[in-house]
């Protein structure tokens, strides 16, 4: 992502197919990893929301999911805004990060299309 006025690379965003191991194998996850500096500006929910729109509207996903370290209250609050429901039966230990880690539970959110 570039940011218009200055031309600078703000970030991250896409959809991916899930691949790792969990009860949601095989859905569909938003992320997002934004410059630190651009922390705080709306950028996330600005291009979030276009690219659920997308993932709606136009490659008909019928959900798309999020997850992060229950920590992660900023990618939280993203989530939110977003209109992505906490799924607490959906929390789980991220395969890619060895166990004990304090990074390995995650917590999930959810969104349905609207269309559904």
């Amino acid at each position: 992502v570039i940011e218009k006025e200055s031309g600078d690379f703000v970030g991250d965003l896409g959809l991916a197919r899930i691949e790792i191991d969990a009860p949601f194998t095989g859905g569909t996850e938003i992320g997002w990893m934004l410059r630190r500096q651009y922390w705080g500006r709306g950028y996330a929910v600005e291009m979030a929301r276009a690219l659920l729109d997308h993932a709606f509207h136009h490659l008909k996903l019928p959900e798309v999911v999020a997850f992060t370290v229950p920590i992660n209250k900023r990618s939280r609050r993203v989530m939110e805004k977003l209109g992505m429901q906490h799924d607490p039966e959906g929390g789980f230990e991220h395969p890619a990060v060895p166990a004990g880690h304090a990074y390995r539970p995650h917590v999930l959110y959810r969104i349905v299309s609207p269309n559904v």
